[in-house]
């Protein structure tokens, strides 16, 4: 801090600039909490080491606090020449590094600020290079932005949102909604997938796909996923306790909480609470999350299957699939996702894509189902490929709870 009041008192004299690239490592939180407080503080040396590798005479490096860098530059900043530096630390980063046997990468998500304007201090250059730091990870981090005036609003609302939903939490204002899982036809009701929704008492009903993105950026997504997991055993109880015959019921889980250390303990005493038999939860991870920390993500599903609790890989065929990790998982189902079910019955890559996932799975001893199926062909198609279980509006809606005990009927319930 003491070199950056300097710097800008002393650019401001000779009217030049001062660049600022504000760093943040986006996996640290996961290696540290896997492989140690030991390997993340040899992570953060390494980062030091390629940093000063990539920076010149006059640059001044910090670490800032916890995974956070602070990269100074003073000498001819242009917007160029802060591009170019912040792509040359990208590029550093990318090189894999070695950690407990284990190579690994480092995606960093970088903000630029400069003082293109007079008298700006240093801890709003500094808060100017965070919010872009955010907004690189908001575009998918391992990437650098260059701070503008209007992402001051949109991360201002980010953070307005993330104190909505924990008020949410608390007052009750979230639900859940079930979509049934069939086998080969609508009456065969062979499971349920717990959907969250959310009432907002002004703004009205918020999808998730504008919510949990947020929630997934911190700590609020466990908060979330521990509320669904609790209200899907609680409706399982409920159910049971009516005389209704119940099926088992999915629920997605965020890749943060599944390498947790508090999931196994909480989903073992929630089933335990509420006097539900494993068998009769589901959890859904999508592909994307298996791609991190394999040896966690291995031990953590050993644990859940140690419940009798089915795991289900979640938009199959969407990530850089290593088909390597289907053999290694302790995996029950998968699901073919939407979009390649969407023109599955008019376009042949995507006839062929869902044939050779059904293959996949009936070679693995693995269930399959078929996801976003709306309409006849498409369940015609994909019937016709070997697939037996179903989940989409052509069958079935995500439904209320009362809606749903109709359903769980004898009559309805495969056994």
């Amino acid at each position: 801090m003491d070199a950056l009041v300097s710097s800008l008192l002393f650019a401001t004299k000779q009217k030049t600039a001062v660049g600022l690239l504000f760093l943040d490592l986006d996996n640290f939180k996961i290696i540290n909490d896997t492989l140690g407080h030991k390997a993340g503080d040899e992570l953060l040396c390494e980062v030091a080491r390629r940093l000063i590798a990539v920076s010149d005479q006059h640059d001044v490096i910090a670490r800032w606090g916890g995974d956070e860098f602070v990269f100074m530059m003073t000498e001819e900043v242009t917007e160029s020449r802060l591009s170019q530096r912040a792509q040359d630390i990208l590029s550093a980063m990318r090189l894999p590094v070695k950690l407990n046997e284990q190579y690994l990468t480092i995606p960093t998500s970088i903000g630029i600020s400069f003082s293109d304007q007079l008298g700006i201090d240093a801890d709003k250059l500094i808060q100017q290079a965070d919010i872009a730091m955010y907004w690189a990870k908001e575009k998918g981090r391992d990437n650098a932005q260059f701070f503008t005036a209007e992402m001051v609003n949109v991360i201002t609302k980010k953070f307005g949102f993330e104190k909505e939903i924990n008020e949410a939490l608390s007052l009750g204002h979230f639900h859940l909604v079930f979509q049934p899982k069939v086998f080969m036809e609508k009456d065969n009701i062979l499971g349920l997938e717990a959907l969250i929704r959310w009432n907002h008492p002004i703004k009205g009903l918020i999808p998730p796909s504008e919510f949990i993105p947020i929630a997934e950026e911190s700590s609020l997504i466990i908060k979330i996923d521990e509320w669904v997991i609790n209200q899907a055993l609680k409706q399982q109880k409920s159910w049971r306790d009516q005389g209704l015959t119940i099926v088992s019921i999915a629920v997605n889980l965020s890749g943060r909480h599944l390498v947790s250390d508090s999931l196994v303990p909480y989903i073992s005493q929630k089933l335990e609470y509420y006097g539900i038999e494993g068998c009769w939860l589901e959890i859904e991870i999508t592909e994307g999350v298996l791609l991190k920390d394999i040896q966690r993500c291995i031990d953590v599903m050993a644990e859940l299957k140690a419940l009798d609790i089915k795991i289900s890989v979640d938009d199959f065929g969407t990530g850089y699939s290593s088909l390597s990790y289907l053999k290694r998982l302790p995996l029950d189902i998968l699901k073919i996702d939407q979009s390649f079910v969407e023109e599955c019955d008019s376009h042949v890559e995507d006839t062929k894509i869902c044939e050779t996932i059904i293959h996949l799975a009936q070679s693995l001893e693995l269930a399959i189902v078929a996801e976003g199926v709306e309409t006849a062909p498409q369940a015609k198609m994909l019937k016709s490929l070997g697939c037996e279980i179903f989940q989409g509006y052509y069958y079935h809606k995500p439904m209320k709870s009362n809606e749903i005990a109709k359903l769980l009927i004898k009559d309805y319930v495969v056994a």
